[in-house]
């Protein structure tokens, strides 16, 4: 086991962070292709950052990475953080597993999977139940209308009772999102369970221990397809951008329309003639207009929309996106080139395709380097 720790702060009684993400998360075809799951981009900022800023603001001063898949992208955007740490799981089996290589921790520490949104709130809620409560594992549960997907809590008043995973009928709506705050005796729990999956782990906190649980109030999405990553993406904006931001850095031309919720960011450019308006994020040395409708969008970072118009949609960086063009509830891989004449709608494009003039697309997941062959390109 290789660790490579950029640097520790010691502060007694704040908590430390795990956050696993070395796996290849294949539902997120085509987009994993190209970056590994924790750094697919929501509202122009990597998933692993949102996280780490959210508990970053709570006072965890020790976060660590597990990583393998395209793991040298963790290196090159953390290498500079002070209190990120980067720790490498050999085989990427289960949560257990990856949980084995922090047993150093002796402090509590949350669990937070790299594949995930999450409420500062609801991350702060969940940190003061397990402070109020001195239990062994706080879980952050949710309701969800198909519990038989999830792991199901029973519970009694503020204690959980039991976990079943995917049961065939659920007893209610209550399921673990996966999201945890434990006492270093889970490292126990894992070697007496003897498996890679941390719920046999959890399982055995609750026959034994106690467990209680926090209710999410505000928002937990799990990303495990490109529709959720673009749901994701919606739900992160309308959440986190309340109000006109505009970097002063930024250029915005006087013949330019920006209404509700948007946030500029620095270097970008707003042309003339061009309208932004909802819940918008703009990325920084973005190029919008002249001419443009920009919607309930993210436009990623250095990329290039011109006369077309775009609505709900999600850019990664570096796309360009050509005259006369219109695309909506769609998500656009990074360094995609979409030529004039297109539409495109309700479809999920790979990183560094390019789609010719005078194409209409609905409902296509196109493969990496895509070509509008459309024989070609659909899986």
């Amino acid at each position: 086991m290789k660790i490579r720790i950029l640097n520790k702060l010691q502060v007694d009684q704040v908590l430390k962070a795990v956050i696993p993400c070395a796996k290849k998360k294949d539902d997120l075809y085509p987009f994993t292709e190209s970056k590994p799951t924790g750094l697919i981009p929501v509202m122009g900022k990597p998933l692993v950052k949102h996280i780490i800023y959210n508990l970053q603001e709570l006072g965890v001063d020790d976060i660590y990475l597990i990583t393998n898949h395209l793991e040298d992208e963790f290196a090159d955007i953390f290498e500079e953080y002070t209190n990120v740490n980067l720790i490498h799981q050999e085989h990427p089996t289960g949560t257990a597993d990856a949980l084995e290589l922090c047993s150093f921790i002796d402090d509590d520490f949350f669990v937070v999977n790299g594949d995930v949104i999450v409420s500062e709130e609801d991350l702060k809620a969940l940190k003061q139940k397990h402070k109020d409560s001195e239990s062994d594992a706080t879980i952050l549960a949710t309701e969800q209308n198909k519990p038989e997907k999830f792991g199901v809590l029973s519970i009694t008043n503020d204690r959980v009772k039991s976990l079943e995973e995917k049961p065939e009928e659920a007893e209610n709506p209550l399921v673990n999102t996966g999201i945890y705050i434990f006492k270093p005796s889970v490292f126990n729990a894992i070697e007496n369970a003897g498996t890679s999956d941390l719920t046999d782990a959890v399982k055995q906190l609750v026959d034994e221990n106690d467990v209680r649980f926090e209710i999410a109030q505000k928002y937990w999405i799990d990303i495990n397809s490109p529709k959720k990553l673009w749901k994701a993406d919606q739900i992160k904006r309308t959440n986190e951008i309340t109000e006109k931001s505009i970097s002063d850095d930024a250029e915005i031309h006087e013949d330019a329309s920006i209404t509700g919720n948007v946030r500029v960011e620095p270097k970008a450019e707003i042309k003339a003639g061009t309208v932004i308006e909802g819940d918008t994020y703009i990325g920084e040395e973005a190029v919008i207009g002249p001419n443009t409708t920009v919607k309930d969008s993210t436009v990623g970072k250095k990329s290039q929309v011109r006369h077309c118009a775009i609505e709900e949609v999600l850019t990664f960086e570096k796309t360009i996106v050509d005259p006369n063009v219109f695309i909506e509830q769609s998500i656009l891989g990074e360094e995609t080139d979409v030529l004039s004449n297109t539409a495109i709608r309700e479809s999920f494009i790979g990183p560094r395709s390019y789609i010719e003039i005078n194409n209409s697309i609905r409902g296509v997941k196109f493969v990496p380097d895509a070509r509008t062959d459309l024989s070609e390109i659909s899986k």
